[in-house]
Formats: C-alpha cells, structure tokens, sequence
C-alpha cells in the first residue's frame, strides 16, 4: 500500500514536470442575451482552432468566405463543450466563457470543409507516414521502442489512416544527425513514403524516488528519465519540415519499465507536436513542390520554367539542378502536382507526358 502511495504521488509530480501540448480551447463570447454570448463564445473557439490550422495569408485572403461557410455553422465542429462562466457587464451586455472541444483531426467535419472550399489541400491531409525512432537505455538497444509506438498511435488517434510499418529499418539507417536525402529517397522509393519521422530517443535512471521525497529516504522505486529527439521530413526531396525534443520522466519498481514509461511520456509528448505540424503544413496554401522534367533539350526546360511562372497558384520557379538531360525545378505552388501538370500541359507548345507523382513531387517527360 506505501508503494502504491509513493508511486500516485509521484506520478502527480511527473505530471506538473511534463508540459501538455493539447488543450481545450477557452474563449469568450458577448452578446445582447445569454445565448447569443454562449454562440458567439462558439464561434470565437472554431475561429481560433482555423487560426492554427490554416496560415495568416489564406485567412485573410479567404476572410468572407471562412465566415460565410464555416464560422457560421460553428456548433456543429465543436464535439464538447462546458460554460464556465456567465455574468452581465457593465454596459448590459452578456460575457460568457466556455471550454470547447474543436475537432480537428485530418477527417473531421471541419477539416472536410476546409478542404472543400479549398482552404486545406486534400492530398496533404493524410499523406503515408512512416516513423522510425530507435531507443536506448544507457546505451543499450531497447526492443519495440515505446517512444515510437507512443508517436504512431498520437497519429493514428489524430485521423491519419495510412502509416506504414518500416520497423526493419530501426537500426540500418543513419543516426538522426548523420542522415542523409540518399536514405530517404531510398525509404521513399522502396516503401512509397510521402513523410518520413526519423528520430532517436535514451533514457537512463536517476536513483531512488526518496531523494525527491521530503524524507530522503529509500523506497525500493526507481525513477528514470529519457529524451527523445525527431525531425520530419519530406522522404522524396529530404526537406526538413520540422524539429524538435522532448523529455519525459517516470518512476517503477525496475529501471528497464521506468526508463520504458518515461520514454513513452516522451513519446506522446512528440505525438502531439508531430500532429500539430502536419496538420498545419497540410493547410498552407502554398507547398514546395519538386518537379523533375526529362528533356534532351535545354530549351524545352527553359521554356517549361517559364510557363510554371505564368501558371496561376505558382508563387516562384526555379531550375535548381541539371545533369544528363534532367532538370530539377522548385516550384512553390497553391495546389496539387497533379493540378500543376495540368495547367502546364496547356501552357506549353509542345509535348509533356506525366511518369509519375506524388504527396510533392511531379516527374515529366518533355520532347
């Protein structure tokens, strides 16, 4: 019973040690009657969830049309939600504060209707995702890493649906700060990877949990803490979406399951973040496309570039890279490479045939 004492308490110390990254959205609302303040208090949730979702330029670009289709049927995007507090100001208006719940997973209502109106890019919001991140313990391998097991279930709670297993791979890649854009275009090739989280996560013991009690005293219970570190990429072209670590601490009878605890909590703290940041990069308007164009004659690639710039959606064009035949161009564009092909397709005078595609990456044959 003392064990299972020191471990709750214990576990309610880790809890104020580990930052949470979701939380419910509090905001609130006025109006004329307590009602109106309640729906207005709605309303502001969904519009600061969209705030996350989708960058400043498209909002304000699109601003009548978000408050047409989406702003106004907010009730129907928030899955919960608690008033904490109602009262009559000074100039007989109503404020009232509410927490809500904003469903914002990549099949929700709400991010349907996004992308229906063209707000978010459908083929970026459940791209096929695969996560590697070995762990160790001092050193040590550790079997089925927690780590990563934590951040694949954060995604597949979040909606993605397609992430492929490549845990065959865990220990053969190249450390995190050694990988390079050769292994993940292989991962890319081999599994058809369109985002690839590569990672590394240790954990180590710190001692007895008595020295954090006020007693000092040994309590037979192990604490231990971990970081785990991760980057995503885009597997096709290597770039670096983003970065980040986090830390995660947790306490058991043995090292071997603490050090396994704290690296989940670790885990699901990068879970979180991963999330967040696809689901942002998925409602950017305007994506870094690879173009990849085979010609025998420079022309052909020059006039191409051309005609990317004049094409409607393309923010730059650029030829980054050209070696037998084969140029490589940059291209920033608000859409999808199969749009883009398309819209060049009728905007040069000469043939271009599509060999292949992808979550940003678009392979033609010019001749």
């Amino acid at each position: 019973m003392k064990i299972k004492k020191i471990i709750c308490l214990l576990a309610i110390v880790f809890c104020f040690c580990i930052p949470v990254s979701a939380q419910p959205i509090t905001v609130a609302g006025y109006g004329t009657t307590a009602d109106e303040a309640e729906r207005d208090a709605l309303r502001n949730a969904v519009e600061q969830a969209v705030g996350t979702l989708v960058d400043s330029a498209t909002l304000v670009q699109n601003n009548m049309l978000i408050n047409d289709e989406i702003y106004t049927q907010s009730r129907g995007y928030i899955t919960n939600y608690t008033v904490l507090s109602q009262k009559l100001t000074g100039d007989g208006m109503y404020e009232v504060t509410v927490n809500a719940d904003v469903d914002t997973n990549p099949n929700s209502k709400l991010m349907s209707e996004l992308t229906r109106l063209g707000i978010i890019n459908r083929q970026l919001r459940d791209p096929k995702i695969a996560v590697v991140i070995p762990e160790y313990h001092i050193r040590a391998r550790v079997p089925d890493p927690a780590g990563e097991t934590a951040v694949i279930n954060k995604l597949i709670e979040a909606g993605f649906s397609r992430i492929t297993d490549i845990s065959d791979t865990r220990y053969n890649l190249n450390k995190l700060s050694a990988i390079t854009k050769e292994d993940m275009e292989n991962i890319a090739r081999s599994r058809n990877v369109d985002i690839l989280i590569v990672g590394e996560a240790f954990s180590e013991g710190v001692g007895d949990v008595g020295k954090f009690l006020p007693s000092g005293s040994n309590t037979g219970i192990v604490s231990c803490k971990a970081r785990l570190e991760a980057k995503i990429f885009i597997a096709k072209t290597g770039q670096i979406i983003s970065a980040k670590g986090t830390y995660g601490t947790a306490a058991d009878l043995t090292e071997y399951i603490a050090g396994k605890k704290a690296l989940e909590n670790a885990g699901e703290q990068m879970g979180d973040y991963i999330v967040e940041k696809l689901l942002n990069y998925g409602s950017s308007t305007r994506q870094n496309l690879e173009v990849v164009v085979a010609a025998s004659d420079f022309n052909k690639i020059n006039a191409i570039n051309s005609a990317m710039q004049k094409i409607r959606g393309v923010e730059s064009s650029m030829v980054t890279d050209y070696n037998n035949g084969k140029a490589t161009l940059s291209v920033k564009y608000s859409g999808t490479p199969q749009t883009l092909f398309n819209q060049l397709n009728q905007a040069v005078n000469f043939n271009i045939n599509l060999q292949s595609l992808s979550y940003n990456t678009l392979n033609i044959t010019a001749y």
